[in-house]
Order: structure tokens, then sequence, then C-alpha cells
């Protein structure tokens, strides 16, 4: 399998350079304190670990939770394990960070269900091949716009406890930005979706980090952003998760997803709607 990331590394990012000014131009912004020469290495390890990633998408298919604890495990499990025996729901947030598509399998193998919410795909193909990756027994596909109907669906039927999981790093569409907060080196538009959602329920929110042991192995470590009891300030909790990701990112840069065009506008040019 690892022969074949060689082959689509070579293939489509050495040769035709998939989005290379966009890989290029989003880490100068971000990390204009490295110099050129390693930015360039970053992308280079970008690259393969992209091309890693689009063959462990595939293997995702046959990896069941609790069997393949070898490919992706919690360095302390304990933490939603906790939340599990409370019964409690939870929100678990993460960005387009090593391979997040893996993360659902230890969250599966802690006894929580997954509620995922995605954005459908403008092509019918691209959507349904998604969905055959991403389902699995204990999984619940959601449509971002109906996140909120199907989670008061599932408290008002007292289902068994489920974890929202939010990956929530992409830009929102124009219409939809809510909120600014600095992020790696620029000012950010962020989705306020998952905080929302935490206060209005009272859902804890967790964090999960990823670090990558070789090909197709990670470990990840789960940190609290919020316990769904306390008070606090609008834009808090967004906050935090835009901290904590850029934590990740600088500590391991290549395991983010550079090639996505993440900044297509600046605060100065989108006044904010309330």
């Amino acid at each position: 399998m690892r022969f074949l990331s060689y082959l689509i590394n070579a293939v489509v990012f050495v040769f035709f350079r998939y989005r290379s000014e966009v890989v290029k131009a989003n880490l100068s912004r971000s990390l204009p304190e490295i110099p050129l020469s390693e930015r360039n290495k970053i992308a280079d390890k970008f690259y393969q670990h992209f091309s890693e990633l689009f063959l462990e998408m595939i293997m995702m298919i046959r990896l069941k939770p609790g069997k393949n604890s070898r490919r992706i495990r919690f360095s302390n499990p304990e933490i939603i394990s906790r939340a599990y025996e409370q019964k409690q729901n939870i929100i678990i947030i993460t960005g387009h960070y090593g391979n997040w598509e893996w993360n659902v399998l230890p969250i599966l193998a802690s006894g929580f269900r997954i509620l995922g919410v995605y954005k459908p795909q403008s092509s019918k193909l691209a959507d349904q091949l998604m969905k055959n990756i991403r389902q699995k027994p204990g999984i619940l596909l959601v449509p971002m716009k109906d996140t909120l109907r199907v989670i008061s669906r599932e408290i008002k039927e007292n289902n068994s406890p489920f974890a929202l999981l939010l990956i929530a790093d992409q830009i929102p569409a124009r219409g939809d930005v809510r909120f600014w907060t600095p992020f790696l080196n620029q000012e950010t538009a962020f989705f306020t979706g998952g905080e929302k959602l935490s206060k209005r329920f009272g859902f804890p929110v967790y964090y999960v980090d990823q670090a990558k042991r070789r090909f197709a192995c990670y470990t990840a470590k789960i940190t609290s952003v919020y316990d769904g009891v306390s008070v606090t300030e609008e834009g808090v909790i967004t906050t935090a998760f835009a901290e904590l990701l850029e934590t990740s990112i600088r500590q391991e840069p290549y395991l983010w997803l550079w090639s996505h065009r993440r900044w297509k506008y600046r605060r100065e040019e989108l006044p904010l709607r309330v």
C-alpha cells in the first residue's frame, strides 16, 4: 500500500503539482518565520502525507472499532470513557489534521454512537463515495443543515449517548461568517456552530490532537475545551479550538490540509453579519 502512496505522490503532486501555488501561499502567510527552504520541505512532506491519506481513506472501509487499535488509539481514553459512563452527550471538535476520518474508530470503541456532521458534495458520485467510506455501525451521517433537528430528535428519543463530531476548520460561506479570530498569523473566519450547540444543549466539548507514527498508524490525545455548564463569553470556545489546532499544526505542520483554500477573503473586505 505504501508503494502506491509514493506512486500517487510522484504522479499527482510531484509531476502535476496539485494546488502547489495554494500550498506555497498558505505556508508563506501562515509560517513566515520559517525559512523558505524549510517551508518547501514541509510542502514535500505534506504531499507525501496526503498521498498516504488517500489510501488510508480507502482502508477505512474495512477498519472496525476495537479491532484496529494498532491503527489509531487515544493516549488518554479515560476522559471520554468517563463521559460515556455518566451518559453525557458530547461534542468532538477537530480540524483537517492527521487522518481526521479515523477519529471515529476509538470514539466508537469507547461506546459512543457518532453523529457525523458533513457538508454534502456537489457531485452525487463523490458524495456517495464519501458516505460509503464513512458509514459504519454506530455512525449516523448528518447533513450540516439538519444538525439541530437531528440533535433535538436524538435527545427527545433518549437514545444511548452520542458524540457529535465536527470538522470545524473549513471556511464558512461568505454569508455565514459570524466570527473572526487570529489563526496562523492572520485573521481567520471560523464556524461557531459547535460553540452554539454546546451552550444550547449543555454538551461538553473535546478537541482531538493526532500524532502520526508511520503510514496508517496514529495516536490521538483528547483535550477538554468546555465543560458544558460554565458561563462563557461569546467566541471563547471557538477561539480555544483555533488555538489548540494552531498548536497542533505548529508541532507537525505537514499533517494539516495546506491545499485547502482557507483564506478566500479578508476581514476588512467582509463585515460581520448578525
